[in-house]
């Protein structure tokens, strides 16, 4: 058994390890009190000997392997550590840091606990104003103040102790050169990796020496028998470092070197302590009566959009978060090492890694802008071997900006925790000029742009994306540009343009003009067919026939009136419209003679206009005959009311040659050389249109009774 306040048996390092801590109170008669630590077989894992002094306090920290165990404290006088002779308390942490203090005023008392697998606790004085504060710390310790004010001649000298495991066995002299006078002492530590800063007030120019004991002669190699390892550190006010013994030297009694007492006096810093002055320093305590230019926040920088031609001070947002990444090179977990981070009176963590974590490992913390931050690294005993493998960086809305890693207890002095600082700042009051569409309903819309420039829209019915927003029938044609039509190229609806099938109507061809005489009002083509409407009389035998009308008007024709038209004519007739003034009958003068004494131009002609008196007066011979009534034909025909009747019209014509004879006469048409052209024919109209133009003389056959009538066809 080692000679030490708490002794453990023999335990081993494993990754299936847990840990106890236990705190104690003692009362006015600490050398009553004893306890120990039994595992599930009621084997004694760990215990103390009787405490020492009035109203002690001690702490253990017992790395243990997972599993159940009870903790006893007793009091050999059997009234425990309470009441008259002081309120006294005890306390039994796991890793889950239970907060539970017990009392006790008997002989014994037992709480049963359980060890699980988890990260020991860190136990260091948690106020910020002390010479040894751990901002890591997450358990409570004792804490250091700055010394008193050394008198004139003397400076402060500060002997820092961080204990390993067994801290009890660990003291330690200041001691004069050469006259080895002891000035100053330490001894009594209880916390495991707790530092405690002692200052000593030694005169200027003197030399001393430092004693460091270990009682069971391994020095504070804690990690040597799986424990955490400790250190010793000796500096002035200034920082210097003037002795350190390490935690893997091995010792009973080691010394350092004859130590001058040099004389160090940090000056207290001077400047301007208004921060709201832009000569302002943050280290300062004594102002000088620098403050001179105010501070005007704003955005300094001339290329921002909201640059401040006032301001001289950039203006910062007041917090935001901040990222820091833990990492971890074999992706295995630190095993042990440990890291946390400080702003102000804020404190975060511990925080480490375990081989769940792999290689990276993302914490958000919020941080104010401008105000410096230290984060902490440490470890704890042999955890040092794996240190290398750790690190971190610290981001925030500007990148990076603390980094740290590649085992940081390379340093030869060891400072415990290792620490980083810097200064976070969050984004810049400053706005970087982005150009871009500001509108958020284009096409091109940056959320990112302050500075607005050409936008993009879809084309109506569309969207950025080119494709219809409405398309119930999925053919790409948006609903609303959709046309209904025919689709068949051959109909006569066909509309190219049409995007979705409708009726098709064939194609009708004919005339599509009401105005015209063709119209079809079933035809949907025009054919260039249309014939204009021309009216008049369509009735061949009237005597306003018009040869090129297609509509007749109602009563429009007029009955064709064949007669002599010639006023002075014997036979003039009133009611004609058609001349027949070949068959005009004029009166030659004649009173006697045979028969009556009136000339036909039917086919006969009259050649001379006064009548011999002799043939009128004596006699109607033959010779008055032959001389009065010649017939081209050869000789005369009987002169009779019927042939007087028989006419030709119109003359000229173009096509149409109406004849009017008796019933059953015939007629023949001859050209002028007297060729028959046309055969003898009992119609009533001939159709000369096929004839070509020229004289022709038709020949009307009656009974007996022949008459020849020349026509022109035009």
């Amino acid at each position: 058994m080692r000679a030490l306040l708490i002794f453990l048996m023999p335990l081993f390092a494993s990754a299936q390890q847990g840990w106890v801590s236990i705190a104690i109170q003692g009362d006015a008669y600490g050398g009553e009190t004893t306890w120990l630590v039994r595992d599930s077989s009621d084997a004694i894992v760990a215990g103390s000997a009787p405490l020492q002094g009035e109203y002690p306090y001690v702490e253990a920290f017992l790395p243990l392997p997972l599993g159940n165990y009870t903790f006893t404290i007793y009091d050999s006088f059997g009234d425990g550590i309470c009441c008259e002779f002081g309120e006294g308390w005890f306390s039994v942490n796991t890793c889950e840091l239970d907060t539970t203090v017990y009392d006790f005023s008997t002989s014994e008392q037992t709480i049963p606990f359980e060890v699980l697998a988890c990260p020991p606790p860190i136990f260091g004085c948690m106020q910020a104003g002390a010479i040894n504060y751990h901002p890591w710390a997450n358990a409570p310790a004792t804490c250091d103040f700055p010394p008193v004010q050394c008198e004139e001649g003397y400076n402060n000298i500060l002997v820092t102790v961080t204990p390993d495991t067994y801290a009890s066995e660990i003291s330690w002299d200041l001691v004069t050169v050469p006259d080895g006078e002891v000035v100053a002492e330490g001894s009594g530590y209880s916390i495991v990796g707790a530092p405690v800063v002692e200052a000593v007030c030694l005169p200027i120019g003197s030399e001393f020496r430092v004693d460091v004991y270990d009682t069971f002669g391994d020095g504070m190699c804690g990690s040597c028998y799986g424990g955490v390892d400790g250190n010793l550190l000796v500096s002035n006010l200034c920082g210097d470092v003037l002795y350190y013994v390490g935690d893997t030297t091995q010792y009973e009694i080691v010394s350092s070197d004859t130590i001058t007492i040099d004389p160090c006096f940090p000056p207290i810093p001077q400047g301007c302590t208004d921060s709201w002055f832009t000569e302002y320093d943050p280290a300062a305590v004594i102002d000088d009566g620098s403050c001179q230019t105010e501070v005007i926040l704003g955005c300094t920088d001339p290329g921002s959009i909201n640059f401040n031609e006032d301001a001289n001070t950039l203006e910062t947002e007041d917090n935001c978060d901040f990222t820091l990444t833990l990492t971890d090179g074999a992706g295995d977990g630190w095993f042990g090492s440990w890291i946390g981070v400080q702003q102000g009176d804020e404190i975060w963590g511990p925080f480490t890694m375990y081989p769940a974590d792999e290689f990276e490992k993302e914490i958000q913390i919020p941080l104010y802008s401008g105000e410096g931050v230290k984060v902490m690294f440490f470890t704890q005993g042999n955890a040092e071997t794996t240190a290398s493998q750790c690190g971190f960086y610290f981001d925030g809305p500007n990148g990076v900006f603390m980094e740290g890693g590649t085992n940081p207890w390379s340093d030869a002095i060891k400072k415990f925790p290792f620490k980083y600082e810097g200064v976070p700042v969050c984004g810049d009051f400053c706005v970087e000029g982005i150009v871009g569409c500001t509108l958020s309903f284009a096409c091109n819309y940056n959320p990112e742009a302050n500075v607005d420039s050409d936008c993009t829209f879809p084309i109506e019915y569309y969207g950025c994306d080119n494709e219809c927003i409405n398309d119930t029938d999925g053919d790409g044609v948006c609903d609303e540009l959709e046309v209904v039509g025919c689709q068949d190229p051959s109909a006569y609806n066909y509309d190219p343009a049409a995007t979705d099938p409708d009726d098709c109507e064939p194609i009708v061809f004919g005339c599509t003009d009401p105005t015209m005489f063709n119209y079809n009002e079933e035809a949907n083509t025009e054919n260039g067919s249309c014939i204009p409407v021309v009216y008049g009389c369509m009735d061949p035998e009237a005597f306003n026939y018009d040869e090129d009308a297609n509509t007749e008007l109602d009563d429009s024709c007029i009955t064709a009136v064949l007669g002599c038209m010639d006023l002075d004519a014997a036979n003039y007739n009133a009611e004609a419209n058609i001349p027949a003034n070949e068959d005009c009958l004029y009166d030659a003068g004649c009173i006697t003679g045979p028969g009556n004494p009136y000339w036909l131009n039917n086919g006969c002609y009259a050649w001379i206009i006064e009548v011999d008196p002799y043939c009128c007066e004596v006699a109607w011979d033959a010779t008055c005959v032959d001389l009065y009534e010649y017939c081209e034909q050869g000789w005369p025909q009987n002169i009779t009311e019927t042939t007087r009747n028989i006419s030709v019209y119109p003359n000229p014509t173009s096509s149409v040659l109406n004849i009017n004879a008796p019933t059953g006469s015939t007629t023949s048409v001859y050209d002028a050389l007297g060729r028959v052209v046309i055969s003898a024919t009992i119609e009533t109209v001939i159709d000369l249109s096929a004839l070509p133009q020229g004289l022709y003389n038709v020949r009307i056959q009656y009974e007996q009774i022949i008459v020849n009538k020349q026509i022109t066809k035009s």
